[in-house]
């Protein structure tokens, strides 16, 4: 998948969703998070992935906050008599401030997952010496989920030609019932997948320690150098601001 972030080297975005998580938890609660979260979806809406981190972010954060919700209401304070279950203002709000958080996180690491290609950023960080393990590492990481569902649906498909009632439209009982014809082939399809990645990786001498040679490197501006360690040099400003009112709130006076 293309975006508009294929432009970038991938290490600016990557630096920038790091920043953006950071400053998140370390800036002025609730404001940072409010802004990093609309940040993040304003740029994955300029970037043409917005729906799907949008979706991504509300699939996280809205089961977070209901489940917070539920505990402060099933768990209230030690100091009310009688259990209400309903949850307080206050829980509420504790609840919407850790959602918050959250939200901004997923939103701004999601603009990264979504919007960068894996083999993109892998070679990008190789080239500021990443280890080829670690590259590896990171690749397969990143293309376990899309793999596996990738399989899933063709194991879905040969099970329907067979005639195995799956899918929609089978019923609750009708699914669990074809959860056996379905979870077998996936595993076997998974672990012969991993046999041939490791017969592959044999057959082209793969080493460890060795250096990788990019066939085709990823350019690095020095613009975006510069606005790299422009981001640097604000996630360590605000992070010594929070340490220093920190540093005061311990202070005894």
């Amino acid at each position: 998948m293309t975006s508009a972030l294929d432009r970038w080297n991938p290490l600016t975005p990557l630096a920038a969703a790091v920043a953006m998580v950071l400053a998140a938890f370390a800036g002025p609660q609730p404001y940072a998070p409010v802004l990093v979260l609309a940040v993040a979806l304003l740029v994955a809406i300029a970037s043409g992935i917005g729906f799907k981190v949008t979706a991504l972010t509300a699939l996280v954060v809205l089961p977070a906050f209901a489940l917070l919700v539920l505990l402060a209401a099933a768990f209230p304070d030690a100091a009310t008599a009688q259990r209400q279950w309903v949850p307080s203002r206050a829980a509420v709000l504790d609840a919407l401030a850790v959602s918050l958080r959250l939200g901004a996180a997923i939103a701004a690491l999601g603009v990264v997952v979504v919007g960068v290609a894996p083999r993109r950023l892998t070679r990008a960080l190789a080239a500021r010496g990443l280890p080829a393990w670690a590259a590896y590492l990171v690749i397969a990481s990143l293309e376990a989920v899309p793999d596996a569902r990738r399989r899933a649906d063709d194991v879905i498909d040969a099970q329907r030609c067979r005639g195995v009632p799956v899918g929609k439209g089978t019923g609750m009982r009708g699914r669990l019932r074809a959860l056996p014809a379905l979870a077998g082939p996936l595993i076997v399809g998974l672990v012969t997948e991993s046999e041939e990645r490791a017969l592959a990786l044999d057959a082209r001498a793969f080493d460890p320690r060795a250096s990788r040679t990019a066939l085709a490197p990823i350019a690095d501006p020095s613009a975006e150098r510069w606005a790299r360690r422009v981001i640097w040099l604000a996630l360590a400003a605000v992070i010594a601001w929070r340490l220093r009112e920190f540093a005061q709130s311990l202070t005894i006076t």
